[in-house]
């Protein structure tokens, strides 16, 4: 059998998948799979709209079975599990399928906390900071604390901040609302 060209993931016999490195590549990817599956819904025939669903759904399937026993193996190594495990996590590719799968060892308040502290050097710098308020329904609820004086838009720049952790850490986040 004849490797696979870089950037090429092998499949099944006949098949290649192309795969797009990085993060750029994974949200390329999530936002094609997206829109065949609103092609799918758009299928006249009932029976090939069924199939192509039954066929996607396994497919999932599969690569969470994968995941999930990807995950045992890892846990199951006590000399490098853990460093590997958390490396895992925090990998927003890899945390984003975990999650796809219901995989993922964190929960969304100690995701949500963790994407917190993660940018608050960053809003400290630019004399600001963020308080959790609370996490309802899937929406958190958060204050922005201080501002830059020498920057006129230093409360969106710090609002982009936090949507941009959140979003990363916490896709199965519903929203946020900034006080």
């Amino acid at each position: 059998m004849e490797a696979p060209a870089a950037g090429v993931a092998p499949t099944a016999p006949g098949l290649v998948c192309e795969t797009p490195g990085g993060k750029e590549g994974f949200r390329a990817q999530a936002e094609r799979l997206q829109a065949l599956m609103e092609r799918i819904e758009d299928l006249e025939d009932p029976a090939a709209q069924g199939l192509a669903r039954e066929c996607l759904e396994s497919l999932l399937a599969f690569y969470g079975d994968g995941l999930a026993r990807m995950l045992e193996l890892v846990r199951a190594d006590e000399a490098h599990g853990p460093e590997i495990l958390e490396r895992l996590i925090h990998d927003s590719t890899l945390s984003g399928l975990l999650l796809i799968h219901g995989l993922h060892p964190l929960d969304l308040p100690t995701r949500l906390h963790q994407a917190l502290d993660k940018i608050r050097p960053y809003m400290e710098s630019h004399g600001g900071n963020v308080e959790f308020l609370g996490l309802q329904d899937g929406v958190a609820r958060l204050r922005l604390k201080g501002a830059c004086h020498t920057c006129p838009s230093s409360t969106i720049t710090l609002q982009l901040a936090v949507r941009s952790a959140l979003e990363e850490a916490c896709p199965d986040l519903t929203g946020f609302e900034v006080e």
